[in-house]
């Protein structure tokens, strides 16, 4: 199993919290109301899920320990505790979207279920556990997502923490199961974003292959496609500088593009546009010319350390 397949298996765990269409009464018994969770965490499977044990806790959680979840004959994986709190069981009955929502997924590994015992038991040996933890909520008057906390770290690759707030979501009025379309993305601006990056291994295992998959050459050339990507990198640093970015920052910036496609250590990264970034105007920015990127980069109050 690569770890790209690690990686978007993990992914889907937390991606497929999609809630399914139903509209129920909330069960009194504590327990039932988690058992009634599982059928979304099996949405994008081939089987349902199985689960060692269902244990409520407090009014706004539930625990789930030895989850093993099948998206195929050859792609699985088992979860040794999934602990998802604050809850609204009432919004999930009614087929609305949570408003508040703290996930912590810990000993997740994967497995294929067709696989030769012998297989399996090898894979148990050599795999090391990744953890997953998601926490966001809602301000309704403000109209403010924030993301407290989104984090996927391994042992022997790191971990990447996104913490954002977005305005102009409308989650309230979302239905569990609707796709945002382009209108809905458009009326989307930025607050906050930063992103912790501490790469032991979760780059090159992960995000090298589709980035080379993406640069010119990558494939038949790829220390070339990196070189050139990196010296493309280098050369637009020069906007930050032009746009008033502290000049510690882009050296950072220019540090971690150089260690590419191995940094090593703790990259920040960091921005607070102001006023907040729409996202029609990132899509109105290849139009905009230099000018226009200029403009939008002195907002962004970006800062960075590497």
């Amino acid at each position: 199993m690569t770890r790209i397949r690690i990686a978007a298996a993990a992914l889907v765990a937390v991606a497929g919290i999609a809630l399914p269409a139903w509209a129920a009464p909330v069960p009194a018994d504590p327990v039932q109301r988690c058992r009634d969770l599982l059928p979304m965490l099996g949405k994008a499977t081939e089987e349902a899920p199985t689960v060692g044990q269902v244990t409520p806790v407090g009014d706004t959680g539930c625990r789930y320990t030895d989850l093993q979840l099948s998206l195929s004959r050859y792609q699985g994986w088992k979860v040794g505790a999934l602990t998802l709190d604050r809850i609204d069981f009432e919004r999930f009955y009614t087929d609305r979207a949570p408003l508040t929502l703290s996930l912590r997924a810990e000993g997740i590994r994967f497995f294929a279920p067709a696989l030769p015992a012998a297989n399996a038991y090898q894979m148990k040996l050599v795999q090391k556990p990744l953890e997953i933890t998601f926490d966001y909520d809602y301000d309704r008057a403000a109209d403010v997502l924030t993301i407290r906390d989104a984090t996927f770290r391994g042992e022997t690759i790191g971990h990447l923490t996104v913490t954002a707030a977005i305005q102009g979501i409308k989650l309230d009025t979302l239905a569990a199961d609707s796709m945002p379309d382009t209108e809905f993305v458009a009326g989307l601006s930025l607050r906050s974003l930063t992103v912790e990056f501490d790469n032991q291994g979760m780059f090159e295992s992960i995000a090298l292959l589709p980035l080379l998959m993406a640069l010119p050459d990558g494939e038949t050339d790829p220390e070339g496609a990196v070189a050139a990507a990196k010296a493309q990198g280098m050369a637009a640093l020069v906007v930050l500088t032009g746009a008033g970015v502290p000049e510690a920052s882009v050296s950072a910036i220019g540090r971690f593009i150089q260690s590419m496609p191995q940094p090593r250590g703790p990259f920040r990264l960091s921005v607070a546009p102001q006023p907040p970034l729409a996202a029609a105007e990132v899509a109105a920015m290849e139009s905009g010319g230099a000018a226009k990127l200029m403009e939008l980069v002195k907002r962004l109050n970006l800062t960075a350390s590497y």
